[in-house]
C-alpha cells in the first residue's frame, strides 16, 4: 500500500484533478515535511476539499442509481458477514430494524485521535501522543472499528 500510495501519488492527483475538477496545482510545504509535498491549491485544507468532492459524486451516485449505491448514516454495525476470511456484507441496525446488506462494505467511522482514554486506542497504539492536542472532534474516539479491528486487519492481509 506504501508503494502504490507514494510511487503513484501523481497518478492520483492527476485522476482528482481531470475527475473531479479539483484545483491542486499549488504544492506546500507542511509541518514534518522535509520538503513540498502537498498538493492544494485555494483550499487551505486539501483533505477535506477532497473528500468533500468523492463524497458529493458518491452522493450524485447514490441518487442516480439507488441499486448500485445506498449510504446509511449513523447505522450501528453489529457484525461483518464473512465467507472465509471475506467480508461479503455487513449485519447493521438503524431505526430501531436489523438489516443486512450483501456486497462491497465501506466502514467509515472516523478515527481516534481525541480518545484520551487511558486505556482507549490512543494510549494503546500511539501513547506518545496522549499529551498534545488534536483538531479531531470529540467524536473522534474510533468506537465505531473497535469491535472489527481483528476483521478488518485479516481483510486486509488478503
Amino acid at each position: 500500500m506504501i508503494e502504490v500510495l507514494t510511487g503513484r501519488s501523481g497518478d492520483a492527483v492527476n485522476w482528482l484533478t481531470s475527475r473531479f475538477g479539483l484545483d491542486l496545482s499549488k504544492v506546500s510545504r507542511l509541518g514534518g515535511h522535509s520538503f513540498e509535498r502537498t498538493h492544494r491549491g485555494g483550499a487551505q485544507f486539501p483533505g477535506m476539499t477532497i473528500t468533500v468532492a468523492l463524497m458529493d459524486k458518491l452522493e450524485d451516485i447514490a441518487e442516480r442509481e439507488p441499486d448500485r449505491v445506498k449510504i446509511v448514516k449513523k447505522a450501528n454495525v453489529k457484525q461483518l458477514i464473512k465467507e472465509g476470511d471475506k467480508v461479503v456484507g455487513v449485519e447493521y441496525e438503524y431505526g430501531g430494524k436489523q438489516h443486512k446488506a450483501y456486497g462491497p462494505v465501506i466502514l467509515a467511522t472516523g478515527g481516534y485521535a481525541a480518545d484520551f482514554s487511558k486505556d482507549g486506542l490512543l494510549a494503546q497504539k500511539r501513547p506518545e501522543l496522549l499529551d498534545l492536542p488534536t483538531t479531531n472532534g470529540d467524536h473522534c474516539t474510533g468506537d465505531g472499528y473497535v469491535p472489527f479491528l481483528t476483521s478488518l486487519y485479516a481483510v486486509r492481509s488478503d
